[in-house]
């Protein structure tokens, strides 16, 4: 998906006030813990319907990583742990929760802004107030650049 910014949301971003919050929505998703568990969940004081899809209202905030090219790409997102529902759930997991964000207009709910797709959970750490999941985006400084081996047999010239 491309994420290109519509002009309605361009005119909340540059307007001095608005009245139209933008909203993330956020689905946990692991198809190996019984019954396959998906949250749909939205930061809002109350539900909302994006494109046939019931986001349920629950209190969180994302921690974008900071943007200077050395560190990993990993970020937190936090859930108020009001409800013990999400910590049983993540709690019988054994692999990553698969991840999915995106952003909308509560005046436009079918209409993704950003999508952010194909993220896993890396670590979960809570107590009684609050879980932090740790999201990775891509390990990039892991990532193979080729398929050779640079040893002396192969590129004698190198050492």
């Amino acid at each position: 998906m491309s994420n290109e910014l519509t002009t309605e949301l361009k005119s909340q971003i540059f307007s001095q006030e608005s009245a139209d919050p933008f909203l993330t929505l956020v689905t946990l998703s692991h198809p190996d813990s019984p019954p396959n568990f998906v949250a749909r969940l939205v930061n809002n004081s109350t539900d909302i319907v994006s494109n046939g899809y019931t986001f349920s209202a629950f209190p969180m905030k994302i921690r974008f990583p900071m943007d200077d090219g050395e560190t990993t790409r990993d970020f937190l997102l936090e859930f108020d742990n009001v409800s013990l529902e999400l910590i049983e759930n993540l709690r019988t997991v054994t692999t990553a929760v698969e991840v999915k964000i995106e952003l909308i207009l509560a005046s436009m709910p079918n209409v993704v802004q950003m999508s952010h797709e194909s993220l896993l959970i890396k670590s979960v750490v809570y107590d009684s107030k609050k879980i932090s999941a740790k999201i990775v985006l891509d390990n990039f400084l892991s990532v193979g650049i080729t398929s050779e081996r640079y040893n002396p047999t192969n590129f004698p010239g190198l050492f």
